[in-house]
C-alpha cells in the first residue's frame, strides 16, 4: 500500500510526515511504550526499595537480570524479525510485557508481591522488550520512502527523548500519587496503547521464510560479520554497549542512595 505522501516523495517533493497514517500510527506507539518503560525502570527499584526492602545486592541482581535478556536475545530477535511478521512480534511483545507488568499490582494488593517476582517481572520485560524494538526498527523502512528515512529517525529519535524525559516525570509522580506498585500501571497502559497503534499501522509485510532450512544460528553469524565488516556498524555498536553498560550501572544505584536512608 502507497500513501500519496510516498507518491509525493518520490517525484521530489517534501511532504510531512505527519500526514503519512502510518507513521503516525508508529511514532504514537513507539512513544508510548518508550514512556511506559521509563516509568517502570525508575519504578521498579524504587519498589523493591522502599516495600521490600532490598539490599544493595538485591537491586543490582533485579538490574542485571532486566539487562540479561537483551544481551542474550537481541541477535535471536532481529532474525527473528526477518522471518516473521514483525507487526505481530511488536504487539506480541507488548503484550507479554503488559501482562507481567500488571502482576505486580495484583499481587502488592494481595500482600503477596517477592523480589523474586520482580526478578521474574523485570526477565520477562527486557525479553518481550527486545522481541519488540528489533522488529520495530526493521518495520520502519517498510513504512516510508528510503528519501524519508532519515527525516524519520530524526524525528524519531527527537520524539524518544522526550518521551524517556517525561516518563521519568511521570513514574515520579504517579510514585507519589499512586505508590510504587500502582504507578507500575501507567506502564501497563503504554504498552496497551503502543500495541493498539502498531495493530492499526496498515502495510504489506513479506516475511523472509528460512531459506533451504538454515538455522538460526547461521543468519545471526552472517549479521555479526556485516557489522564487523563495517567500521560505521562496528563503532556504533561498541559505543551503544558501552552507553548501554554505564547505564545500566547507574540504574542500579541510584535507587539506594535516593531512598535509603544514612
Amino acid at each position: 500500500m502507497t500513501s500519496s505522501t510516498d507518491r509525493s516523495a518520490s517525484s521530489g517533493a517534501r511532504p510531512s510526515l505527519w500526514r503519512h497514517r502510518n507513521f503516525r500510527r508508529y511514532l504514537t506507539g513507539q512513544a508510548a511504550s518508550v514512556t511506559g518503560s521509563s516509568i517502570s525502570s525508575m519504578v521498579i527499584p524504587v519498589l523493591a526499595v522502599l516495600e521490600l526492602d532490598a539490599t544493595t545486592a538485591e537491586v543490582a541482581w533485579l538490574t542485571f537480570l532486566g539487562q540479561l535478556p537483551p544481551a542474550l536475545l537481541a541477535l535471536h530477535a532481529g532474525a527473528l524479525a526477518d522471518r516473521h511478521s514483525k507487526r505481530k512480534q511488536m504487539i506480541t511483545g507488548d503484550l507479554v510485557s503488559a501482562a507481567a507488568l500488571a502482576s505486580v499490582p495484583v499481587a502488592a494488593a494481595l500482600d503477596r508481591l517477592s523480589l523474586t517476582q520482580l526478578m521474574v517481572v523485570a526477565a520477562v520485560q527486557g525479553a518481550a522488550g527486545v522481541l519488540h524494538d528489533a522488529a520495530a526498527i526493521s518495520l520502519l523502512p517498510s513504512l516510508v520512502d528510503r528519501p524519508l528515512l532519515q527525516r524519520s529517525n530524526s524525528r524519531i529519535g527527537a520524539l524518544f527523548a522526550v518521551a524517556a524525559t517525561a516518563g521519568s516525570n511521570l513514574g515520579a509522580a504517579l510514585t507519589a500519587l499512586l505508590g510504587p506498585a500502582r504507578a507500575l500501571l501507567g506502564d501497563v497502559l503504554s504498552y496497551l496503547v503502543s500495541a493498539w497503534c502498531t495493530a492499526r499501522i496498515q502495510v504489506p509485510e513479506s516475511p523472509r521464510p528460512a531459506a533451504q532450512g538454515r538455522r538460526l544460528h547461521t543468519e545471526i553469524g552472517e549479521g555479526l560479520r556485516y557489522v564487523n565488516g563495517d567500521h560505521r556498524l562496528r563503532t556504533l555498536t561498541l559505543v551503544n554497549a558501552t552507553t548501554s553498560f554505564a547505564l545500566a550501572l547507574l540504574n542500579t544505584l541510584w535507587a539506594l542512595y535516593l531512598f535509603v536512608p544514612a
